[in-house]
């Protein structure tokens, strides 16, 4: 099945206690699309790239045979951001600037996303993916959809919550699984239990939701089911930058490749965003993401699942 993502291409300057990176390629929507591309291969990726764009960036999405159709090119600059990580907080992003901070001219000024590009077949079945963006837009791509999609999933942020918390909301009730992380949902919910949260993100009509907890793993939650995944070991995290992203991406990939979305299917899907999230910590940008292989990715499926059972083990005892 067809897995569509919108969002945002960006240039990145990263600073981690392991050096600096300087524009580099990234945004949501490109590591969600690598990291889905690895178990899809029907990815097409919605965005906008300004006239600074290095064209030999966007062969990086087609060498992974990654549709870019809907990549429009504006007369203004590409976005850019620039954030470090603490030694005493490695996942934790401090913004130093961005486009926006800097009032730069940049794409996401005047850009409105369209869902479907030129030539798209609109009655093809897809699932759809609605990264980090301002909510307006997220409910004016719902609303162009012509046939509903089998599964969208949805990212938000902090800055949307804290400034459109009523168009966040009203985005619930229509998609079909929210990915965001703890603080996010304490933010959106006024809550400081995590059961509370769940609670009440449910009575604001979510079906199912992902809530990441950072290195302690992650809760899926829905109507029926409640599930703990317990992080991925990795031996050092040298940028989180993305790794959202590319979790939201393995997660997608995954269930876009299924045709009965069971509870199980979920839960699976769970653990391959856990694996393609843990790979792109390894390494700045998207470097790491580029050189893996389906084996790599299988064996660290199959070691986190071990550790879940070894988990499970010592519960029980």
């Amino acid at each position: 099945m067809k897995l569509k993502v919108v969002g945002v291409l960006a240039y990145d300057s990263i600073t981690s206690e392991f050096g600096t990176k300087r524009n580099i390629f990234g945004g949501s929507a490109t590591y969600f699309a690598i990291s889905s591309s690895y178990l899809s291969n029907n990815v097409r990726i919605t965005g906008a790239i300004g006239k600074d764009f290095n064209r030999d960036d966007l062969d990086i999405l087609s060498s992974r045979g990654i549709n870019i159709d809907g990549v429009e090119t504006l007369d203004l600059n590409t976005f850019k951001w620039e954030g470090k990580y603490e030694i005493n907080a490695p996942n934790e992003a401090i913004t130093l600037s961005n486009s926006i901070i800097k009032g730069e001219p940049n794409v996401l000024e005047s850009y409105k996303p369209i869902l479907y590009s030129k030539n798209e077949n609109k009655s093809e079945s897809y699932s759809l993916f609605l990264a980090n963006a301002d909510p307006e837009h997220q409910l004016d791509l719902i609303n162009q959809m012509d046939k509903r999609a089998k599964l969208i999933g949805l990212d938000t942020m902090d800055f949307w919550i804290n400034n459109s918390a009523e168009s966040v909301k009203r985005l619930f009730p229509n998609v079909d699984v929210i990915i965001i992380n703890e603080n996010e949902a304490k933010l959106i919910t006024n809550e400081n239990s995590l059961r509370n949260c769940i609670e009440k993100i449910q009575n604001l009509g979510a079906e199912r939701m992902v809530i990441k907890l950072g290195n302690y793993g992650l809760v899926y939650a829905s109507n029926s089911t409640r599930f703990f995944l317990p992080a991925v070991l990795v031996e050092q995290v040298k940028d989180p930058t993305g790794a959202g992203d590319s979790f939201a991406g393995g997660f997608m990939g995954y269930l876009s490749t299924v045709e009965n979305l069971s509870e199980e299917e979920f839960k699976d899907a769970c653990i391959y965003g856990s694996v393609m999230a843990s790979f792109c910590v390894e390494e700045f940008g998207l470097e790491r993401l580029l050189s893996l292989d389906n084996n790599e990715i299988e064996n660290r499926k199959n070691l986190l699942i071990k550790q879940i059972k070894y988990w499970i083990c010592l519960k029980e005892k």
